[in-house]
Formats: structure tokens, sequence, C-alpha cells
């Protein structure tokens, strides 16, 4: 049986904060601005639990805006996990619909790096010598997967330890559900959770609802904190986060509000149906325009014509006033012609029309099926995918096929599907892990061993030059000792062999070769010929033979051609240092007041 773990709560009071449905990573209306919005919106509850001394952050769900957040919003969303972790606060937290993953969740990951803990059906104890808070956490469940949920699996706080008889105890559950009687008329309450659990709740923290709500029900606190910041222009309501406190006798809720960018809503009127009054209309909102999010909707029926109004030129005029995003919205009616006969519409249920043309189409069983999963409003649009595969895994699984029907293509693929379903996931699993494995090394590795690293790379680089270049220049020059000694063996074919007159052509040739690069570059030669070794014999005769083809201009073309390759001085390697990209590990990223 897995250990319960425990953490210390320094208040005596104890204080929790709770948030949820930050989306971080949302570019709302494909703008790096408003990305930027969602997550100094989320630095701003942190930097609140620190400054206001929380005990602990609970998250209800919906920390990042999709499964696959880019690499940055991992790494921003540590730096910040980091200072609370610097703080002595822990961050619990459940998974919500919008960032759910098939296996392992991100969650799990910033848990080994102890940077979140992941709460599920084994309690998680936050105490102080006289408060017990159990909090428990129920990742984001739809409704047609709520039946098969085991419940049976919520394990009991020891509570009949004689320490924990001492002390008030608090049971917390947390949701990531839109759910009744908070929300009325949902299909889904929030007695379908807390009935089936064997605890008898006090508060339930939850999540995915972006307005702050808070009843109470059955003798427990329900409350949704909202979302941090807005994620429609209809979220009106400020922004906020919860502070719950626990004492002796009672636990009480109190909504903050969180400061984020303006959203301006300009309604133009039934007279406002041309340019000139449309952008006097924006030109008397110019104040609250800056660094807002605008937004202007044209309607009405009485008096307006639907006349194409150009939206990119009022859209542009708003930004030219300072607005960060500017949307148009054109809701106006089509006016209607007196006298006009208008012939009577009826409009059919959309379903099913969609429905008798599939028919047509005379689809199978699978792709009926698929359909059916897509046009479900209560699946979510990220969980489409992970519905359909289970659904057809289950269809396939129970479906006979008779040998006649088999179409042997078909068949012959089929294990190759499911093995690539299998891949597939294993795949996924792998690029989870390797992210996860890069995202903890840069948190073990520190920037001054970095640094050492790089000084010593780039020094062994220099010497590592120097030597080429001196290695280089002993190579050019050692050509010519090896023509200079290609000379002193034809010197030894004249004593030898000169009764040959052909080799004693060559041996006259190699003669004038070594004149040349003795008034050429006698002093290097001189030096190269102390550097390298003296050549074998067959090496020289190879030379020998090399330097018939060469005349005594081409040597000389060659060595002058020749770069000669030199160690940077000193003053230059601090040049090509500032130069170079520096290398950041995640302790600069957590301690950005040490850079300078």
């Amino acid at each position: 049986m897995e250990k319960t773990e425990i953490y210390a709560a320094k208040n005596e009071a104890v204080k929790i904060l709770h948030t949820g449905d930050t989306h971080i990573g949302s570019r709302q209306y494909h703008s790096d601005i408003r990305r930027r919005d969602f997550f100094e919106s989320f630095e701003k509850v942190i930097v609140d639990a620190i400054e206001n001394e929380m005990d602990a952050v609970v998250h209800a769900g919906d920390l990042f805006d999709n499964r696959n957040p880019t690499i940055e919003d991992l790494l921003e969303t540590m730096s910040i996990l980091t200072k609370l972790k610097k703080a002595g606060i822990p961050f619990f937290g459940i998974v919500g619909n919008h960032e759910s993953k098939q296996n392992t969740q991100w969650l799990d990951i910033f848990e080994t790096m102890e940077l979140a803990k992941r709460l599920g059906s084994r309690p998680v104890i936050l105490e102080n010598e006289k408060i017990r808070l159990c909090f428990y956490g129920i990742d984001n469940l739809s409704a047609n997967r709520l039946p098969s949920f085991d419940f049976s699996v919520f394990e009991q706080d020891g509570a009949q330890h004689p320490k924990n008889r001492e002390r008030k105890v608090y049971n917390i559950l947390t949701l990531h559900q839109l759910l009744s009687p908070v929300l009325p008329g949902q299909p889904l309450s929030c007695d379908d959770f807390t009935c089936r659990i064997p605890i008898s709740f006090d508060v339930v923290l939850l999540g995915d609802n972006h307005k702050y709500e808070c009843v109470k029900h059955n003798g427990a606190w329900l409350t949704y904190s909202g979302s941090t910041e807005r994620c429609s222009a209809a979220e009106e309501e400020p922004r906020s986060y919860n502070i719950l406190t626990f004492d002796e006798t009672k636990s009480a809720i109190i909504r903050r509000n969180i400061p984020t960018r303006d959203f301006v809503v300009i309604r133009m009127t039934d007279s406002e149906n041309d340019m000139e009054s449309i952008f006097n209309k924006i030109d008397s909102y110019s104040e609250k325009i800056k660094d807002a999010v605008v937004f202007i909707e044209l309607s009405g029926t009485k008096g307006i014509k639907k006349t194409l109004l150009p939206v990119s030129d009022i859209e542009e005029y708003v930004k030219n006033k300072g607005a960060v995003v500017a949307r148009v919205g054109d809701k106006r009616d089509l006016e209607q012609k007196e006298n006009a006969n208008i012939e009577k519409i009826v409009f059919r249920d959309p379903d099913e029309v969609v429905t008798e043309e599939l028919k047509k189409l005379d689809l199978t069983e699978a792709g009926l099926l698929i359909d059916r999963i897509i046009r479900d409003t209560d699946i979510t649009k990220s969980r489409v995918e992970e519905e359909s595969e289970t659904s057809l895994k289950t269809l396939l699984n129970s479906m006979e096929f008779a040998e006649e029907y088999k179409r042997e293509s078909l068949f012959l693929r089929k294990p190759e599907l499911t093995e690539r379903d299998e891949i597939e996931s294993k795949d996924e699993e792998k690029k989870t892990e390797e992210i996860a494995e890069i995202l903890r090394n840069l948190q073990a590795s520190e920037f001054d061993e970095a640094a050492e690293t790089g000084e010593a790379a780039e020094t062994g680089k220099a010497a590592e030059t120097g030597e080429a270049a001196e290695t280089g220049k002993a190579a050019e020059t050692g050509k010519a000792a090896e023509t200079g000694k290609a000379a002193e063996t034809g010197k030894a074919a004249e004593t030898d062999e000169a009764a040959e007159p052909g080799e004693a052509a060559e041996t006259g040739k190699a003669a004038e070769t070594v004149e040349a690069a003795e008034t050429g570059e006698a002093a290097e030669t001189g030096k190269a010929a102390k550097t390298v070794e003296a050549a074998e014999t067959d090496k020289a005769t190879k030379t020998n033979e090399a330097g018939e083809t060469l005349g005594n201009k081409t040597f000389e073309k060659d060595i002058k051609e020749k770069p000669v390759l030199k160690a940077p001085p000193a003053s230059k390697k601090k040049e090509i240092r500032k130069n170079v990209p520096r290398q950041y590990t995640l302790g600069d990223m957590f301690s950005p007041e040490e850079e300078k």
C-alpha cells in the first residue's frame, strides 16, 4: 500500500488558493499578445499566492489550452511553478478536458519534477497541529464515461489515528465538470459524484465553468473560481480566483478579482448605418479602446439596410486607435420589401436532414458510428479521436465476419491497422517522454557549469585551431621539404644512376624546383624541415614524380595561395564569444533577477 503524502501548513488557520481554467498557450483571435495575456494572468495568481503566504494552490483543470502545449508554454509554466516550490507552497491539480492525453498527463511529468501533485482517489494531506485537510480529485469525465467509472477505489483518510482525533478534519473534492445545482439545467449533478464516493465532503472545488459561482448544497460548499482570462466576448464579468480559509470551527470562501485586459463592445444603432456614423461612434470610445480587445456589433432592423460595409476598413480603423484586437460582427437583418409576397419557410431539424442524406450514401455501420460521435454535442472536440477509436475497437471485436463476405485486401490489412494504432499510441507516449526527459535535463543543469564547459570548449577549439594552423603551415612547407628531399634524392640518383639521361633530366627539374622553393619560402622550409620528420625514400620518389608536371611558377603560386590558419588572439576570442548565442538553462529562467 502506498504511503499517504502529507504536507505541512504554515498558517494557524489553513489558507488555500483555488483557481482553474488558465488555458495557458491559447492564441485567442490568433494573437500572440493574447497568448501572453493568458500566461501573465496565471502568473499573477501564483504571485498572489506567494505574497499572501498560502498553504497550497489547487488547480481545477485546464491548466493548458490543449493537450500538446509548445515547449515555450511548458518552460514558462515550469518557471512559475518553480517559484511556488521555492516559496514552500505545494501545487495540487487535476486534468481538464482541454489538456487530457490518452496516457501520461503533463501533471504527471510535473510531479516527477516535484513541481506539482496530481489529485486522485488517495487522500493528499495538508495539516498543522489543529487542522487536517484531505484533498481528492477526479479528472474530467464525459457523461457516457461516468457509469463505468469506479468510485469504490477512493480511500478514506485514517482519521482514527489518535493524532487525527485531536484535529478538525475537512474533506475536499476537486472536479472539472459543469454540474447542477450550481449551474441549473446541466445533465450531471454534483450528487452524481459525491453520493457515489464513500466519503463525506465539506467542500467541492470546481472547474470548467468560466464564471464565479458559489452555493451550499447538502452541507457542502460548491464553488467555481472562474477562469483567469476571458475566453470569449460573452465573459463580461471580472476574472477571479478563490481564497478558502479553514479553522477549528468552520470554512470560509472569499472571491478575489484578477486585473486583465479590457474587452470593449461597441454596438451600432439603427441610425448608425454608414461609415461616417460608425467612425464617429468609434471615436467616442477612443480612451477605452487603447490596449483593449474591441468588438464592433452592427445590428438592427429599423431603417438600416443590409449594405456591404468594408469590415476590414473598420477593423483597421479600430487598430489604429490603439486596440490590440479588433473584430466586427454583422448581425443586421435583411430589409423587407414593402408589399412583397414572402413564401412561408419551414426549417427542419438539421440532424434529421443530415441523417437522411447519410442513408443515401449507404455508409457502413462504422461510418455511421463515426458520424454519431462527431455530431454528439456531449463529446468535446478534443475527445472525438479517443471516443472514435474506442467505439470502433468495440464494434470490430463484436462483429463476426463470415468467410464468404470477407474481402481479402481489407482483412489482410486489418492486423496491420490494429498494429499501427498501437504503434501510434506508443509513438505519442515516446514523444511525450522525450519532451519530459528534455525538461528534466534542463531543470537539473546549472548555468555556471554550462558556461565553464562552453569556455573550455572554446579554448579547446582555439587550441585545435592553433595546432591546425601550425600543422597546416608545416604541411605546406613540408611539401617543399619533401620536394627538397626529392632533390637530394635526385642528387643521389646522379651519383648512383646517372648513366640514364632521362633520370638526369628529372634530377635537374627537381633541382630547379628546390631553388625556387628556397628563394620563395626558404625560411618557412627551414622551420618545417625541423618540425616534419624525415620523409621516407618512396615518398620522396612520389613527390619527385609529381614535380615533373609542375613548373616553378605553379609551385610558387600554390604556396602563396594556400591559406594559413592562425589561432585568434585573446582579445579576438572575447569578441567571438560575445557573438555566440548564449545557452540558457532553467536556472536562468527561474531566476531572471540575477541576469545583468
